[in-house]
């Protein structure tokens, strides 16, 4: 008898954080609208496997057409890094130094 092997996504290994939306629904959104506070719609969570939130993301497009990662961590600089996926290749900045690798 051959017994099945559940597959394990990322976020079941630990390899990604876990997404968490402030808002679950419209009515969460409309709350969050009416009361004023836009620094509360759009963003985005990920926690870890001890559902502690790691970095708060959202993005936001600028009058001039550009748009714009917001990385908000909530861990140590020297614990985040942050890699941009582009055209001409992988491109890194590390936190902790400020630098583009």
């Amino acid at each position: 008898m051959t017994q099945l092997q559940t597959e394990l996504s990322p976020y079941d290994t630990g390899a990604r954080c876990q997404p968490k939306l402030w808002q679950p629904n419209t009515e969460a959104v409309a709350l969050a609208m009416r009361s004023g506070n836009e620094d509360d719609i759009g963003n985005i969570d990920f926690t870890n496997d001890e559902d502690s939130t790691i970095v708060t993301v959202h993005v936001s497009h600028s009058d001039d057409g550009m748009y714009t990662v917001h990385l908000m961590p909530t861990c140590g600089d020297d614990q985040i890094r942050v890699e941009l996926h582009a055209e001409k290749g992988p491109v890194t900045i590390e936190a902790d130094t400020g630098r583009q690798a």
